[in-house]
């Protein structure tokens, strides 16, 4: 069993060109998500004896990633931009053994929290649109 290293992970955002510019997502520190599940779809009919169901289509959910927020940080900078425009993007989370996970999402949102003594933290949540392709490293 191959057991992923987070520690080295890279996330990036595309910049909404055509072709599209990788930008990486600076300051991520967690990560969870790929959450979502397929609805059941009742198929009951007159003649059914039992309630009946088939899956429907597949939905890949949300991805959310924890950050130490950077005015500065270009891919951050970019979510805002791609929420803003409420435009789907490109994203691609590298993993330490280079395998990854590419897929189209939109920017629902892109928090600040902070207290006193700390450092300015945000969740940047995104809402995956269409299939994830997931590819093993070299």
């Amino acid at each position: 069993m191959a057991i992923v290293d987070m520690q080295g992970t890279t996330v990036t955002i595309s910049d909404g060109g055509s072709p599209g510019t990788p930008v990486p997502i600076g300051e991520i520190y967690s990560m969870s998500g790929f959450d979502g599940e397929a609805p059941d779809n009742d198929i009951t009919t007159f003649a059914s004896t039992a309630q009946e169901y088939r899956p429907g289509l597949q939905d890949n959910g949300n991805v959310s990633f924890e950050l130490f927020r950077d005015a500065a940080d270009a891919g951050q900078q970019e979510c805002l931009t791609a929420r803003a425009a409420q435009a789907t993007r490109e994203f691609v989370i590298t993993y330490e053994d280079g395998s990854t996970d590419t897929f189209n999402a939109y920017v629902k949102s892109l928090s600040k929290t902070g207290e006193r003594g700390g450092q300015m933290t945000g969740t940047l949540n995104i809402r995956i649109s269409g299939e994830v392709t997931e590819a093993a490293g070299p």
